[in-house]
């Protein structure tokens, strides 16, 4: 398989346009000015606070384009931010600003439910695995949109001349000598439960490296964070990782890693275009905040429809807010989906996941029971979805 990043030739054209004014008759200098004025939005009125929870990954960039790119998003869709200072946001709508919004960063997807529930936020971009973990514990978050889709990678050391595609990489497993330590950035993370699905349809054993079993051949490393891997693997403590966009472009990047799979390619080929991040809310926001949520999904909705329109700009938006170079923001956003829409394809692919955690023990409440109509009346709410993405 070619190397999914450094094989990718980017070229960001910038462009400039220098608009020289001449000196004029005095009559053409003299013709009645027709711009028309903007309309002044009066930024000092009192509106609710809605607080978002989201992480420093591009999964999360409608966040990011909606705090960066308020002018562009004025232009195309009449919805957009105005900042205030610090983290705070108006959302102005049709002129008149409707809504204040907080983004609150949360270190790491695993976090989100729980910052959630302890108020922290309102609602809160995050992995779908932790919202329905936490979900079936009885917290009371519902996921009240799809986000985001793929974007998760298998990595091996830069120097690995043995692997460069999945089919190399089970062949390693198989005939190394010594367990392959492979890192994942939490139990919690999609990203590993495919990894699961995956060695096992391919009768590789395994166990986590805390517990080692005999005759594992593969060892799952628990990284504690995404910031982790890469020097883990730098430095020799893991063979590999799994885990989402962007830290496999930085690997590249910086010469620690190679790409070697996209997981949603993997066997047993029932996670192709899997969700991983979604929009949730817990069930109080949900019924004393319904108004302000809808509003935020408007404008997340139009700022993902953005991305997928102007990606090489996203890329420029993402890159300035989390501090990555812009090149690896293009290669790393390429891998991913960008999509709200409720379709039967995400529902399906939700299914498949729940499957797959149930399986491995992962729920013991509401969730344990497979019942796909009423596990998903008890996990999502898209009541406050614009009509045309539910």
């Amino acid at each position: 398989m070619k190397r999914l990043f450094k094989s990718a030739v980017v070229i960001l054209v910038l462009s400039s346009i220098f608009i020289f004014t001449g000196c004029g008759s005095e009559a053409e200098q003299n013709q009645p000015d027709e711009t028309v004025t903007d309309v002044v939005v009066d930024l000092t009125v009192e509106v609710p606070l809605l607080q978002v929870g989201h992480c420093n990954h591009d999964h999360h960039s409608a966040v990011f384009i909606s705090a960066l790119r308020g002018e562009e998003m004025k232009e195309l869709y009449g919805i957009y931010l105005e900042p205030l200072g610090e983290s705070y946001y108006a959302l102005v709508e049709n002129d008149v600003k409707i809504l204040e919004i907080q983004f609150v960063q949360s270190q790491g997807a695993i976090n989100v439910p729980n910052n959630m529930v302890a108020g922290l936020f309102d609602i809160g971009f995050g992995g779908v695995i932790p919202f329905a973990a936490s979900a079936d514990q009885g917290s009371g978050v519902q996921i009240i949109s799809p986000l985001h889709s793929r974007g998760d990678m298998l990595v091996v050391a830069d120097d690995n001349t043995e692997v460069t595609d999945w089919s190399s990489f089970i062949e390693w497993a198989r005939n190394s000598d010594e367990p392959l330590i492979i890192g994942f950035k939490s139990p919690k993370a999609v990203a590993l439960l495919i990894f699961e699905s995956a060695i096992t349809a391919e009768g590789i054993e395994w166990s986590m490296q805390g517990n080692p079993e005999p005759g594992s051949q593969i060892l799952l490393f628990n990284a504690q964070g995404q910031p982790n891997l890469n020097p883990a693997l730098q430095n020799g403590t893991i063979h590999g990782y799994v885990s989402n966009n962007p830290a496999c472009a930085l690997a590249e990047h910086n010469d620690i890693g190679k790409c070697v799979a996209e997981l949603s390619d993997l066997p047993p080929g029932n996670f192709t275009n899997h969700p991983c991040c979604a929009i949730a809310a817990t069930g109080t926001a949900i019924v004393e905040k319904p108004e302000d949520i809808a509003a935020a999904l408007r404008l997340f909705a139009v700022a993902t429809d953005y991305i997928n329109n102007n990606p090489a700009d996203a890329a420029e938006a993402a890159a300035a807010w989390i501090g990555n170079p812009v090149e690896v923001e293009v290669i790393s956003m390429a891998t991913s989906g960008y999509d709200m829409q409720v379709s039967v394809d995400w529902l399906e692919n939700m299914v498949a996941i729940l499957d797959n955690m149930r399986d491995l023990g992962a729920f013991t409440g509401p969730l344990s029971e497979k019942d796909d109509e009423n596990n998903a009346c008890f996990l999502y709410d898209f009541s406050l979805m614009p009509d045309d993405l539910r």
